[in-house]
Order: structure tokens, then C-alpha cells, then sequence
């Protein structure tokens, strides 16, 4: 039986399930650091020691196919956007995309608020945490326009949020877009898709690469635009690619009903029997409230 999925809003819902409490990163905070000591620091963690790993692992779990279109844009930095699918995968395809040059890669605040020094880690390799409110919006758009003019490569999921396994393209805007539309450098579409295999359930990954594209307008705002409408044309066309779907995602009208109807189907997968029918009980008792809730509002609307 396949996992589904419960969604309302194809904007906001997010299915990464991390549970991590994000952090508050403060006005001043530096996003890209060029200090002496972290490039140091980041040159041994990130070029050395995590980009052979990287590009083996990457290797063994996904294709890159029309790799091609990179040629002649390695001289320097560039942008990259992808569709938001994995954890793993999304993490590591910007390096093996970019590589040779340094990847940066836009993540959410969560992901600099690991304890124990994981935080830090992902920084080293790579992570740039988007502001926490938008008193940190010039600082960061200075940092990732600036890393991109000294070659980095930055990696955006413009879908913001992971929905593993999803065959479609989800909409987006053209904010992230506005970076690429200063810089005047050059922006690629990666896609991942998802083949159907012969002696195993889950598909394999196939990420297909397209582009260069560069923005045509006036001004900024027309330029961002135009790149947005050429990277999501290109998703839209490569996700047609995928042939099998391993979770279901279905769509409800109230973002309550979503919840509670994924709730119900986590429930149904805790370990131990006794506790799984405490949990999937209290979920079922959820969602019936739901239900009623639901009722008694659209019979008052009728």
C-alpha cells in the first residue's frame, strides 16, 4: 500500500517532518562568511574531506543526464534551482552539479539550529540560511549575490518545502529569481524524476540538467520573471519524465482535514501494538471532530 500524503496549500504545506525548533538568526548575521579562518576551515571540511564522499554517494543513488549544457560555465558563479523531492539527494546533487566550483546551498533556519555542533557543520558544507524576518533580507541578498560574483555556484529550492517522492512541479514565484536578474550570470534547471525499477519498490532517481537561461527585461522585476517562467517550463517538461509515483499525494479543502488525515496514517505506523491503538484511537477521534466540524460549517453555509 502506497504512503499518502494530505495536502491543502501546495505553497505552505510541508511534509519534512524534522520537528526542529528554529533559531532566530540576528539582523547582523553573515550568511556567506569569507573570513581567512572559515574559508580555511570550510576548504578542508568541504573540498578535502565531504566532496569525494559526496560525488561517490551521489554517484551510487542518482544519474545526471544532460550534464552537457555546464560546459563553458564553470569560469564562474551561477545559479541553480531544482525540484524539492529528497533529503539526501537534494543535499548533495548542487555539489556534484557545480563541481569543481563551491556550492552554496539555500536551506531553511532549521537547519543551522542542529545542536551539537551539527549546525555549524552544515554550514561548513555549504548551508545558507534564509533570514528569520525580513530585518535580515539586505544582509543575505548581499551575501548570496556576492558569493555568486566570486564564483559560487547557489543552489535554491524555489518549492521551499520537501515533498519526498513528488512526480509534479509545485508553483512558485519569482522572488528567489531576483539574485541571478542582479548578477547577470547564468541560472540552470536540475529535475529530478523518478523511473520505475524491475526487482525493486522504490524508483530510481534520474536528475536532468537544462539551461543556461538568462533573464530578458528592463528591469529586475522583468528579468526575474522571465527567468522563473524559463526554469519552471523546464522542471514542468522534465517531471513528464517520471514514470511511477511510490507516495500518493491528494489534495482536501481544509488544511485541519490534512492534518488530521496524516496524522491518522502516522499513527497507524507507530511501533507496538498497544500504543499503536492508543495513537491511531486518539487520531480517528481527531479526525471525526474534523469531520463534524466541517459538517455543521457547510450546512450552515448551505
Amino acid at each position: 500500500m502506497k504512503l499518502t500524503y494530505y495536502y491543502s496549500d501546495e505553497l505552505k504545506d510541508d511534509f519534512a517532518n524534522t520537528h526542529i525548533q528554529a533559531k532566530k538568526l540576528p539582523d547582523d548575521y553573515k550568511y556567506v562568511r569569507t573570513d581567512g579562518a572559515w574559508r580555511a576551515a570550510r576548504f578542508f571540511v568541504y573540498k578535502v574531506f565531504a566532496t569525494p564522499l559526496i560525488m561517490l554517494v551521489s554517484c551510487l543513488l542518482t544519474r545526471v543526464k544532460n550534464k552537457k549544457v555546464l560546459r563553458g560555465c564553470k569560469g564562474g558563479g551561477a545559479f541553480i534551482y531544482g525540484n524539492h523531492t529528497a533529503f539526501l539527494t537534494d543535499a548533495m546533487a548542487p555539489t556534484r552539479i557545480a563541481f569543481p566550483k563551491t556550492a552554496d546551498v539555500i536551506v531553511n533556519p532549521d537547519a543551522v539550529s542542529i545542536k551539537c555542533g551539527v549546525g555549524g557543520l552544515v554550514r561548513l558544507l555549504g548551508g545558507v540560511p534564509v533570514p528569520s524576518d525580513l530585518h535580515g533580507l539586505k544582509n543575505f541578498s548581499a551575501d548570496v549575490e556576492e558569493a555568486a560574483k566570486h564564483g559560487h555556484w547557489v543552489a535554491i529550492y524555489p518549492e521551499a518545502h520537501i515533498w519526498p517522492y513528488y512526480t509534479g512541479i509545485r508553483p512558485f514565484g519569482a522572488a528567489s529569481f531576483k539574485y541571478p536578474a542582479k548578477c547577470g550570470v547564468p541560472v540552470f534547471a536540475y529535475t529530478t524524476t523518478y523511473k520505475k525499477r524491475k526487482f525493486f519498490k522504490k524508483p530510481k532517481k534520474v536528475i536532468y540538467v537544462d539551461g543556461p537561461f538568462y533573464g530578458e527585461g528592463e528591469n529586475i522585476k522583468e528579468r526575474a520573471e522571465s527567468l522563473r517562467r524559463q526554469v519552471y517550463e523546464a522542471m514542468c517538461a522534465r517531471a513528464t519524465l517520471s514514470d511511477c509515483a511510490y507516495f500518493e499525494y491528494n489534495k482536501v479543502d481544509d488544511a485541519r482535514l490534512a492534518a488530521a488525515l496524516n496524522n491518522l496514517q502516522s499513527a497507524k505506523k507507530v511501533r507496538g501494538k498497544a500504543r499503536r491503538a492508543a495513537v491511531v484511537s486518539e487520531a480517528e477521534s481527531e479526525l471525526f471532530k474534523v469531520c463534524e466540524e466541517l459538517a455543521v460549517f457547510e450546512g450552515n453555509d448551505a
